[in-house]
């Protein structure tokens, strides 16, 4: 099977996963107005876990003489490995929902940090428990410099959103914001979207608003740390866990999707689940290929972290750890950013302050993977 050899290839491998985790939710903003979320993330799941097969069978078979095949994956192993894989995909699943709806109740400013910064911070420091690998003050520097990217890209954002509606006001056609002055691509930010467009319910309170962040941020910080433990020897390869992981993603938005219908993290009123799924065949085709091509870059983006993150060299050593591949990976906003300002053209019409401040979020990312990468 293809498996990173190198500190090079390794940390390629984990650029393209981050590359994948921000560009997967433009996907989202392309069919926006023709499909629900709901609808949406029903495709998104299935579409991941058709990838991931389609990934084991063709990459997970390759170099079979030195490397085994992912059919090794389903003989000889733990039982406890095939556990923990599922467990992840759980996991990932509940926390990518409550993040989701979190940012569409809060907004931008102060869900990101929360959602995102609490991933980020949790998500590195407990795998690096799990699996300790190279420079802990190196790894720790990176975290922090990429969670201060974070808060500063909210403000951005917050000041971006405060001049474009100033410049509505000034010109006599203020229109409430829709959130799609977002940059396209940031993983559940789109996903956020949809959500929010769908909301027929009363106002959440502000504590509830703060509680489904909170949580979805710290679940979503607990499934890398799970992939960990489910490919600790001698455990799954990345092929065969991310089968698992997708196979139980799939399995549990069958049953979370009906349950948000019916009992929405937002509160308020229920929304019937068969009047969702009978619009799935008007949805029109355009939006169907985009939802499925979503969780396809997603997949690729998920499986090249799992990669980065079992890489070696050739004495044997770790090329880059499970944290540091996670670390790199969740710098995905950068990557969403630059769709944001160079494709949809976002920023537009911004003075140079918040120019400025933009391109310092993306030299504080650069820092933050040079310093994880170094970790290494």
């Amino acid at each position: 099977m293809f498996v990173p050899t190198g500190t090079t290839q390794a940390l390629a491998v984990a650029l393209l996963s981050m590359c994948c985790w921000g560009t997967w939710g433009n996907s989202l903003k392309f069919s926006d107005g023709l499909i629900r979320f709901e609808l949406f993330y029903l495709n998104f799941s299935f579409s991941v876990f058709a990838f991931a097969v389609i990934a084991a069978l063709t990459f997970g078979m390759l170099d079979a003489d030195t490397k085994g095949t992912f059919m090794d994956d389903w003989s000889g192993k733990p039982l406890n490995r095939y556990a923990y894989a599922f467990a992840a995909g759980l996991v990932f699943n509940v926390a990518n929902l409550m993040l989701c709806k979190g940012i569409s109740m809060l907004g931008l400013a102060l869900a990101f940090p929360l959602c995102i910064g609490t991933a980020l911070v949790l998500g590195t420091l407990v795998t690096y428990v799990v699996k300790p690998s190279g420079s802990l003050p190196l790894l720790l520097a990176g975290v922090f410099i990429a969670f201060c990217a974070v808060c500063l890209a909210s403000f951005v954002h917050k000041m971006k959103e405060e001049q474009l509606e100033a410049k509505k006001s000034a010109a006599g056609s203020v229109s409430p914001g829709t959130g799609n002055e977002l940059p396209g691509g940031e993983a559940g930010l789109m996903a956020a979207e949809g959500g929010a467009r769908d909301v027929k319910n009363a106002e959440p309170s502000f504590a509830r608003k703060v509680l489904v962040c909170v949580i979805g941020g710290i679940l979503m910080g607990l499934w890398n740390p799970l992939v960990t433990l489910a490919e600790e020897e001698p455990g799954l390869s990345a092929y065969g866990e991310l089968t698992i992981y997708t196979f139980a993603t799939v399995l549990s938005s069958l049953f979370l999707v009906p349950l948000i219908l019916t009992w929405p993290l937002e509160g308020g009123a229920s929304t019937p689940v068969g009047g969702v799924l009978s619009e799935y065949k008007d949805v029109p085709m355009k939006a169907h290929a985009w939802s499925l091509f979503g969780g396809a870059v997603w997949c690729l983006g998920t499986l090249a972290n799992a990669l980065a993150g079992s890489s070696l060299r050739k004495d044997g050593t770790a090329a880059l750890s499970s944290a540091e591949s996670y670390a790199i990976g969740q710098c995905a906003n950068m990557i969403a950013i630059f769709w944001g300002f160079f494709f949809f053209k976002e920023f537009e019409g911004c003075d140079w302050k918040v120019q400025a401040m933009l391109a310092l979020v993306c030299l504080l990312y650069v820092g933050a993977i040079a310093c994880i990468a170094l970790a290494g």
